[in-house]
């Protein structure tokens, strides 16, 4: 089953991260942002380290934000750490953030890849 996506949508996963010897996954909310076959996502965690630093947002869950995302924990979107997946690995759509929120995002993004503010 295709799950229609759209940018900003807060969608749950198999999130990979790389180990030292390993590639594992942990199933987690991610923000996804584009593509087809392949798309492009931002993890979502509750850990609160370096929470001030420009690439990570705050989203408190019983924020309006956070509510119309689906966030069950108070979250950082993490755009430092992003992963390109096949698009079968997403179990659901959670939410989506809304147009504020997404454009906060596209500066934490602006910030992790180096862009100059568009």
């Amino acid at each position: 089953m295709r799950i229609d996506l759209h940018r900003g949508d807060v969608v749950l996963i198999a999130f990979p991260f790389a180990t030292q010897s390993q590639v594992q996954r942990k199933r987690r909310p991610a923000r996804y942002n584009r593509g087809r076959a392949a798309v492009i996502v931002a993890a979502l965690t509750s850990t609160r380290a370096h929470e001030h630093l420009p690439c990570k947002l705050p989203v408190a869950k019983d924020s309006p934000e956070g509510r119309e995302a689906g966030l069950r924990l108070d979250s950082i979107v993490d755009c430092q750490t992003l992963a390109t997946v096949p698009r079968e690995e997403i179990v659901r759509r959670l939410g989506s953030f809304p147009p504020e929120t997404m454009r906060r995002v596209d500066q934490a993004l602006q910030d992790a890849l180096g862009l100059p503010p568009g």
